[in-house]
This record gives C-alpha cells, structure tokens and sequence, in this order.
C-alpha cells in the first residue's frame, strides 16, 4: 500500500523519541571556583564552561537510570568550600527535581501526540 499510515507515523515518532531519550542517561553538575573559559559556537558565542578550565572543582554525575550519583571534589572543597558544597548539594537536588518535570512533559506530549493522532483516525 503506498498510503501513509498515520499510525505508522506516530509509531515511527514514539520510536525515535525512545531511541533518542534512551541516550541520555546521565546528568552532570560542576561548581567550579576560579578562573574558568567557555566552549564557543560557530559565531564565537560562549555557549557552556569548559569542565577542565580550572583545578578547583566539584563534580556529580547521576545516572538517571539506576539514580546512582557520584561525587568528586577538590582538597579545597573539602577543607574550604563549606558553603559551596551546600550549594553545589541544592543543585543535585534541583538537578532531579527538573529530570521528574520533563519525565512529566514527554509523558505529556506523548500522550496529547498519541490523542490528537487517535481523534483524527477515527473522523477518517
């Protein structure tokens, strides 16, 4: 049959969605103290901070699918930095906060994507 089937579209659309969400599977935080350089896009625009731009650091990973987080810091962090590992401590939590609100909104999508796909199916 060389007609589009609409269902096939929208099963193509929820596929390639889950491959590419499927992707990402961890969560990075840094606070970095100290002299720091941006990566720049093609315009020479500072887009984000280069990780390694400075030695005095703190960095979690989360694996947004097992919920395990490591935790790195520098001697300084340790022994100096009391407030900025409290802060950096917020930022994981808010880090999982908005991991569940866009959990929320792709489920959102999905679900208007597949009604929307539904109610047209049903007036053809």
């Amino acid at each position: 049959m060389s007609e589009k089937d609409p269902k096939n579209s929208k099963d193509s659309f929820i596929q390639n969605a889950i491959d590419e969400l499927s992707k990402l599977t961890r969560l990075e935080i840094h606070t970095l103290v100290g002299n720091y350089s941006f990566l720049q896009d093609e315009k020479g625009v500072n887009t984000v901070i280069k990780n390694d731009s400075t030695a005095d650091r703190m960095s979690s990973q989360i694996n947004l699918l097992t919920g395990d987080i490591t935790t790195a810091m520098t001697d300084k962090f340790v022994t100096e930095y009391k407030e900025l590992r409290e802060y950096h401590t917020s930022r994981e939590k808010e880090g999982h906060e908005i991991i569940e609100k866009n959990i929320k909104t792709l489920k959102d999508i999905v679900d208007a994507i597949v009604e929307l796909t539904g109610k047209k199916d049903s007036k053809t």
